[in-house]
């Protein structure tokens, strides 16, 4: 279960981080509109983004 998440694209980035890493291995360090900054535990950082209109994450 998804807690804590404050909008639904932050919501469905996190549902995406848990189907496609590891627990624990990323995080999301910053969250701006449908844009998520995360890292991973070497200090890897992607930018991921919530479509509303497909409903889908995808790396930028």
């Amino acid at each position: 279960m998804i807690k804590g998440a404050k909008t639904i694209a932050e919501y469905a980035i996190r549902k995406w981080i848990n189907q496609n890493f590891y627990c624990d291995c990323v995080h999301i360090t910053e969250m701006h509109g449908n844009e998520a900054f995360i890292k991973d535990k070497t200090g890897d950082c992607m930018i991921v983004v919530y479509d509303p209109a497909t409903r889908q994450v995808m790396a930028k």
